[in-house]
């Protein structure tokens, strides 16, 4: 009488499991490496866009104001903490309660009071504690408008973008193209208009 010999197998090997674990795990990294990506797209996307919504809103209030267009223009890039001795050319309320303007705004006030309101908002100035600008939501938005000749005015929104982390002195970086890291922001949105 012949014996037969079972080949069969009870269960799962071990190597077999860890195959499996390698490969899930693998799996796992580049979809958390896809998301990531994604989650840097939407900023700068958002960053974009509110950029956009900044320019837009300097070119209406330009166009819109009966004063000359180069009382905007700025020497360099500006920031909030950089703008100073803003007067309010415009009513505001502040917890209900209705303000006039500040009477006698000069062009300069006035043009001082657009910038200052479209990058940082009022509410530094009326006192309110609030979001109040486009670029509240965008890290450190500087402001640019340069006067480009032949009545053209070139408006450059930047911010820094897609933070990285530090470097070894603790400075933070930001990613350029390609996975190259740089020490300034390298986002920007410029738009050239004729008032």
């Amino acid at each position: 009488m012949r014996k037969r010999i079972l080949t069969q197998q009870a269960g799962i090997g071990l190597i077999e499991v860890l195959v499996t674990i390698i490969i899930t795990t693998i799996g796992l990294l580049g979809l958390s490496a896809m998301q990531m990506q994604s989650i840097r797209s939407v900023s700068d996307v958002g960053n974009r866009g509110q950029a956009i919504w900044i320019a837009n809103d300097l070119i209406n209030r330009i166009r819109a104001n009966e004063i000359a267009a180069g009382s905007y223009v700025t020497n360099g890039e500006i920031n909030c903490d950089e703008i100073e001795n803003v007067r309010m050319c415009a009513a505001y309320s502040v917890d209900g309660v209705q303000f006039p303007p500040d009477a006698n705004c000069t062009n300069q006030d006035l043009a001082l009071f657009d910038q200052y309101d479209a990058l940082c908002g009022t509410s530094a100035i009326t006192g309110e504690n609030a979001f109040s600008s486009a670029a509240s939501y965008m890290g450190d938005a500087t402001l640019s408008i340069a006067d480009l000749g032949n009545e053209n005015l070139q408006i450059t929104i930047s911010w820094n973008s897609r933070s990285a982390g530090t470097n070894n002195a603790g400075e933070e970086v930001f990613y350029l193209e390609k996975g190259q890291m740089a020490d300034e922001s390298s986002e920007s949105y410029t738009v050239t208009f004729r008032p």
